[in-house]
């Protein structure tokens, strides 16, 4: 059924006896689940997951193992015709796969009324967006050991790798950075009042960093006040409270120099 064929489901109920619940049912039955399919560690998917935890609606996810099995199930989907760049995390919806984590992001932001309409607004989360993405970016660098191998991927015989002298380096970055988010969290929110998009985002990649950087932070109470805010959402106050958090998940994949898990 299409959703119009079960809407006409519910008024036939009205007019022809049959059990509303069955009419609302047919309703239900033609809105797809969606799925998101990503690596089992919080990286790049997480800021997805925590938008879809905050919206309600039932989705599936496909979580893939950092092991040769999982790299395998990859490989075996990474090609298909529909998933041209073959990157994950990606999600299906409506009979589509999108990829990107920040162009998912925003795809789910527009379905589910989490993207601004004011060009201001749009052009200041994105500026925030990209400046996030820097930074998350810089400290996969300092935690992945480029040279090193894993499974298919052969390393390197003569490559340095010194995460150390990287993480002292980055630090110095994120400790310029952070105070300059703490002057723009002067709001509830990115925005005002409620979350947009780029706040499941923000919350995620400043959490990430305030693991691996605590001392970074220190002093920046508006960072502190808002991830505590953000931590008590519909949905995210749940989760945070979950046993399932509080087991802990890797930041990064195990094999990296810095993989974030207690």
């Amino acid at each position: 059924l299409d959703l119009k064929s079960g809407l006409e489901a519910v008024v036939s109920t009205q007019s022809t006896g049959l059990d509303l619940k069955s009419g609302l049912e047919a309703v239900v039955s033609t809105q797809s689940t969606g799925k998101l399919t990503y690596w089992s560690v919080r990286g790049l998917g997480e800021a997805i997951r925590h938008l879809l935890r905050y919206q309600g609606e039932p989705w599936e996810e496909h979580t893939l193992a950092v092991s040769m099995e999982g790299f395998s199930e990859w490989t075996s989907m990474k090609d298909a015709d529909d998933l041209p760049f073959g990157n994950l995390p990606f999600i299906e919806d409506e009979g589509k796969k999108i990829s990107q984590s920040v162009t998912v992001l925003r795809y789910l932001a527009r379905k589910y009324g989490l993207f601004p309409s004011d060009p201001a607004d749009i052009l200041h989360c994105e500026i925030v967006e990209q400046e996030l993405y820097d930074l998350r970016n810089k400290m996969s660098s300092v935690c992945y050991n480029p040279y090193s191998g894993f499974g298919p991927f052969p390393g390197s015989e003569i490559g340095k790798f010194d995460h150390e002298f990287l993480k002292g380096r980055f630090a110095k970055r994120v400790a310029e950075r952070i105070p300059k988010f703490d002057k723009i969290l002067t709001k509830q929110f990115v925005l005002g009042d409620k979350p947009c998009y780029v706040d499941f985002l923000m919350y995620e990649i400043l959490d990430q960093l305030r693991t691996f950087l605590p001392s970074t932070f220190e002093g920046c109470e508006n960072v502190a006040a808002y991830m505590g805010r953000f931590m008590e959402l519909p949905g995210l106050k749940e989760w945070f409270s979950s046993d399932d958090y509080k087991k802990g998940n890797y930041i990064n994949a195990p094999m990296a120099e810095w993989h974030g898990k207690n």
